[in-house]
């Protein structure tokens, strides 16, 4: 057997580029890392082989292994179930050189196997004979003493291997003879399979704990034996730990219980409990659990928390440090709260947050009005939190750069003792406290930033992540980040989403419409916290009713006529809609108009001298940039400096935000489209101009808060802003109060993801279908689909949170006979992470109306003719490009579609050939704009009046069912059950019970109580929520109806009494002249009993309402 391999019965000619693979496999039992380093390197030599010679792999931008193997081309050639394989192998290899852990020989033998069958099928693919594939022995690998290389010496090998590569190219002589050959042989080399399926999934495992700086196979780790196992005949026995992860003073961190792929990995959540006991009495100290099948992980801290799903693995100082934080962190509510955060509110919402926390929740939703301090309430959280040994870490994210930046320069100010970096500008280092991030910079960071290779940014890298305007943030692909890290999580926001598919609560797992704590702009507002709003309606005619052809001058005709009038058919558009002003249509006389308006009636400052600080929101760049020209020209005084446009269109918008927020520099008027709307303070704001119509609720109110901060002197000594105006052109005061909730947006999916579901629900219906026509182009769309799932990088930490999905649905096998419940799996599952590869969004929208129009016609839904006229519509804008000669080529089509023959007995079959005919054109046709026209017709201002606004508030009909609830739930309380059974109570007593409600049960504070209840005794309040004892109130009635000799009518009226007093627990004497009193006699209590039996009534009842009114 000396001197031969697994590769020996390869052909002379390939020998030269497996001499790595001939050598790993000497390596494999005595240098394991190095022998999967020379896998990997081999596995690359092989694929810049087939690179050189094979015309059909397009090289890629990047020539590194990984942008090989995700080149479109070569995903294209590898089959879906084949690619994990070369994954895997690529994986370990860079596993070995860069985690500083180390491969296992079992590891290195499985990636050799894997390879051993690569090479035979390249071979097979490009060789002119077929070579039987042999099985793969193992007696062939050489034992060997072990002998191997240092992390340096990897490094240093790879280094070396990049160094001498040659830059790849194609080898033109090579090409045409190779495409011969493997045109011969493809189809009959079938792909390898994976000869070790669970080895695999176990490798998985073992590079998720890699990452996070653990060594799968350090001392004690694997299989590690522990006593006092239960067994299944009830005597305690030996087990085998899959993984015990050890800390630095040889004490037990955590348990992994290693799970099949095929089962689920909660199955293990009692095994994993079990020797977590056992490690427990023999180190005295109880570790964290895991347990994982590989693409799902769970973390069961069972001395706080219940389970809950993870993306990875703890790093070994992150687990020590909960460890520690068991006996270290203290009682929050223990804790006195500094004076970072200042106003009551404030107060309660930190206290109402930590409650949660207290309470093992791990989530938290603050709602409160912009304005309020979110930010100061934040910094006041990070303050008690890290005071209290609760977190070290904390992440703080925004949608934006600019809230970013000033989300950092305020808790700078707050929190100057802890280190804060911000990751868009700077990279974390080890004293980093406070990370400021934007989603996207997250997202590239995660997947990107190595600390010696293991994922930097790992799961339980923060201990707390704070999200702030989390209404509008995170959704589509930014979920993954919520939903990514271990930590708390609170959220920020004083517009909160309660919308299907955007419901701001249930991302923190609460009650809908019922946060953690809120408070609201009317009572901010009340309390001197905010200032108000005066809302003023500026109704101009042509914002009101279009622009009329009868109402113009002649003069005005005239220019309308040379604008509007169709030189060809003589037609006259004789009215332009109000939707068309400012979109694209441009009228000169109405925003001078309005500029004038707002420097002659907005707030000045300066003793008036100067128009103080303005907003005006804007409905396009293109409508901003005109609204500067018309103001320049009007006011050439102010040099261009006095207004500016500040939006993402313009260049260093930075600098003009910190130039617009210092009190005294200019711009004085901010244009904003969609920058300002929201999270960005400038106190001094006295003046918003909404001239845009919104039907975001949630907008709205964004940017009514731009004007609401407090600003103290800013008129002068002691002279402070007590209100803004709100100039409103667009009738959105009308519309809102009409409409407080707005109209609800949906949340938009990508092209790519519509693209893949129209596909998917295509396929299902055609499946169904016994036309072998049918059938096949079915089967050739979900073919496309598995290609998609297959391409996905199952590194991205994105992907992994659907990876058992994923890795199910790349099997081909998985599509056949979806059913709906299948079909809606991938519908949340894989279509919101596919990528359309094709950057033509033209042509990718185009696909999406071909397929819609397949389905329609399939189903003989009258909505194909929409969709057939649109299609007709696009013919005849391609007809106008003949010049072009693709176009040319398809001219006999292009007019074949614009006839009505041509639609009579479509087929789906038919659609698609159009669709592959048609969509390479999509890109000669312009995008639709509408033609920007500019217009100087006099508009008017109609009737200017001030509005009165309803202030938006959270609804509180939650808040008042937790309250109810808690109330109901202690009826025992020795307090309660003596207001309940009509027991006179102490002013002692009801003080202890509001401590015990106030402090401990959910009412939050009295401030929030009145505002829902109204002004009323604490004890009142309890008898009207439990009512009455029955017993209590017959009692109370007892003496007078033993003293007296009732008739059935009046027996009757004394019982609805008492049934009321049951129900209610309180009734005024006024009452008794009302229904249900009235049901006995129509004058109530007076028409049954003479007054002497009336007043002792009343005395009955005085008794019973005094019985709590005393406390």
């Amino acid at each position: 057997m000396a001197g031969k391999s697994n590769f020996s019965l390869l052909p002379p000619k390939w020998l030269s580029i497996v001499q790595s693979a001939v050598l790993a496999e000497k390596e494999v039992r005595r240098a394991p890392m190095y022998a999967a380093v020379l896998c990997r390197k081999s596995l690359e030599e092989c694929i810049r082989w087939m690179y050189a010679h094979d015309s059909s792999l397009v090289l890629p931008y990047d020539d590194s292994l990984n942008a090989l193997m995700h080149g479109q081309s070569f995903k294209e050639l590898i089959a879906p179930n084949f690619f994990p394989q070369l994954h895997l192998i690529r994986k370990l290899g860079n596993d070995a050189v860069h985690t500083g852990k180390r491969i296992s020989s079992v590891e290195a033998l499985h990636a050799l196997k894997l390879l051993h069958g690569f090479i035979f099928w390249l071979v097979n693919v490009y060789n002119n004979e077929r070579i039987e594939k042999p099985v793969f022995d193992e007696t062939l690998i050489p034992e060997g003493t072990e002998a191997e290389k240092t992390k340096n010496e990897l490094r240093k090998l790879e280094e070396e291997y990049a160094v001498s590569r040659e830059k790849l190219k194609k080898l033109e002589e090579e090409l045409e003879k190779t495409k011969e050959i493997k045109e011969n042989n493809l189809s009959k080399t079938p792909p390898p399979i994976d000869p070790n399926e669970e080895l695999t999934r176990s490798v998985y495992i073992n590079s998720l704990l890699r990452e996070a700086g653990w060594d799968p196979y350090g001392p004690n780790v694997v299989e590690f034996p522990v006593k006092g196992m239960p067994s299944q005949n009830g005597n305690d026995g030996d087990g085998f730990v899959d993984y015990v992860l050890w800390g630095n003073d040889g004490k037990p961190l955590a348990v992994v219980e290693a799970k099949r792929t095929r089962r689920d990995a909660r199955v293990g959540q009692n095994q994993a409990k079990l020797y977590a006991d056992c490690l427990e009495k023999e180190y005295n100290q109880r570790p964290l659990i895991f347990y994982s099948n590989g693409f799902e992980t769970w973390f069961w801290d069972d001395t706080d928390y219940a389970p809950r799903k993870v993306f990875g693995f703890y790093t070994k100082d992150e687990m020590q440090l909960l460890i520690n934080r068991r006996s270290s962190k203290q009682n929050l509510s223990r804790v006195p709260l500094s004076d970072i955060a200042d106003r009551y509110y404030q107060h309660e919402a930190i206290r109402s947050v930590s409650e949660a926390f207290e309470q093992k929740k791990r989530e938290a939703l603050l709602v409160m009005a912009t304005g309020t301090g979110k930010t100061r309430t934040a910094a006041g959280l990070i303050e008690l939190l890290s005071k209290a040994g609760w977190v070290k870490k904390v992440l703080f994210l925004a949608d934006r750069t600019a809230l970013v930046t000033q989300a950092k320069e305020n808790l700078n100010i707050y929190l100057p003792h802890h280190p804060a970096i911000d990751l868009t500008k700077e990279k974390e280092d080890e004293s980093s406290r406070i990370i400021f991030s934007t989603y996207q910079t997250l997202i590239n960071q995660i997947d990107g930033e190595y600390d010696k290779d293991n994922r930097y940014y790992g799961v339980g890298h923060f201990d707390l992540i704070i999200f702030d305007e989390i209404h509008r943030s995170v959704y589509n692909k930014y979920q993954y980040i919520f939903k990514y890290f271990d930590g708390f999580r609170v959220g920020l926001t004083a517009t909160p989403k309660a919308e299907t598919n955007r419901d701001t609560y249930a991302l923190f797992e609460l009650e809908f419409k019922n946060p953690t704590y809120a408070y609201e702009l009317e009572q901010a507002v009340n309390d001197g916290y905010l200032v108000p709003p005066k809302a003023i309606s500026v109704p101009t005619k042509f914002h009101r009713e279009g622009i009329k052809y009868k109402d113009l001058t002649d003069e005005e005709k005239e220019a309308y006529e040379k604008e509007f009038l169709d030189p060809v058919t003589g037609q006259l558009i004789e009215e332009i809609e109000s939707t068309a002003l400012n979109s694209w249509l441009f009228n000169i006389d109405t925003v001078d108009k309005v500029l004038s308006h707002l420097m002659t009636n907005g707030i000045k400052v300066e003793g008036g001298d100067k128009l103080g600080k303005t907003i005006i929101f804007a409905r396009s760049h293109e409508h901003a940039k005109f609204i500067e020209e018309r103001f320049n020209k009007s006011y050439p005084q102010y040099k261009g400096t006095f207004l500016r446009v500040i939006d993402y269109q313009e260049e260093y918008t930075i600098d003009l935000l910190k130039r617009f927020k210092i009190k005294d520099s200019e711009p004085q008027i901010a244009v904003s489209v969609d920058m300002l709307d929201t999270g960005i303070d400038v106190p001094e704001v006295l003046n918003l101009v909404f001239f845009k119509p919104v039907k975001s609720a949630t907008k709205y109110w964004q940017m009514i808060g731009r004007g609401t901060r407090l600003c103290n002197n800013l008129f002068g000594e002691d002279q402070h802003k007590t209100h803004f105006l709100i100039f409103d052109l667009c009738e959105n005061f009308e519309f809102f109060e009409a409409h407080p909730e707005g109209i609800k947006g949906a949340n938009p999916k990508s092209i790519s993801q519509r693209l893949f579901e129209v596909r998917l629900r295509l396929s299902h219906l055609l499946s169904l279908s016994n036309e072998e026509e049918i059938n096949t182009y079915s089967k050739e769309i979900k073919d496309s689909l598995v290609k998609q799932c297959n391409d996905l990088n199952l590194d991205s930490f994105i992907v992994r949170q659907h990876l058992r999905i994923v890795e199910k649905y790349r099997d081909r096998n998985q599509w056949n006979s979806l059913t709906d419940l299948e079909i809606k799996e991938i519908f949340d599952n894989i279509a919101p992470l596919v990528i359309e590869i094709d950057e033509d969004e033209m042509a990718k929208r185009f696909d999406a109306i071909m397929y819609d129009m397949q389905i329609y016609t399939w189903q003989s839904d009258p909505q194909m003719i929409g969709l057939k006229d649109r299609i007709i519509g696009i013919a005849e804008k391609l007809t106008k490009k003949a010049s072009i000669p693709a176009v040319a080529r398809k001219m006999d089509l292009l007019y074949k579609i614009q006839k009505d023959v041509y639609w009579e007995n479509i087929t789906v079959l038919t659609l698609e050939k159009l669709r592959i005919n048609l969509r390479e054109l999509i890109r000669f046709l312009e995008k639709e704009t509408r033609k920007i026209v500019y217009t100087d017709y006099e508009d008017t201002f109609e009737d200017i009046k001030e509005h009165s606004l309803t202030f938006q508030v959270n609804d509180l009909e939650a808040y008042k069912k937790r309250v109810e609830h808690y109330i109901h739930e202690h009826e025992n309380h020795l307090v309660i059950h003596k207001i309940k059974n009509n027991i006179p109570v102490t002013s002692k007593e009801v003080s202890e019970l509001e401590k015990m409600l106030f402090e401990q049960g959910p009412l939050e504070s009295k401030e929030t109580f009145h505002k829902v209840y109204g002004d009323q005794p604490l004890s009142k309040f309890i008898r009207t929520i439990v009512g009455m004892e029955i017993n209590a109130a017959k009692e109370a009635f007892a003496s007078l109806i033993s003293s007296q000799n009732f008739n059935s009518d009046q027996i009757r009226f004394i019982d609805i009494i008492i049934k009321f007093l049951s129900a209610n627990g309180i009734i005024e004497p006024d009452r008794l002249f009302d229904p249900p009193f009235t049901e006995v006699n129509s004058k109530g209590v007076t028409g049954l009993f003479d007054n002497k039996v009336v007043k002792e009534i009343f005395a009955v009842i005085e008794v019973i309402n005094s019985n709590i009114e005393t406390a």
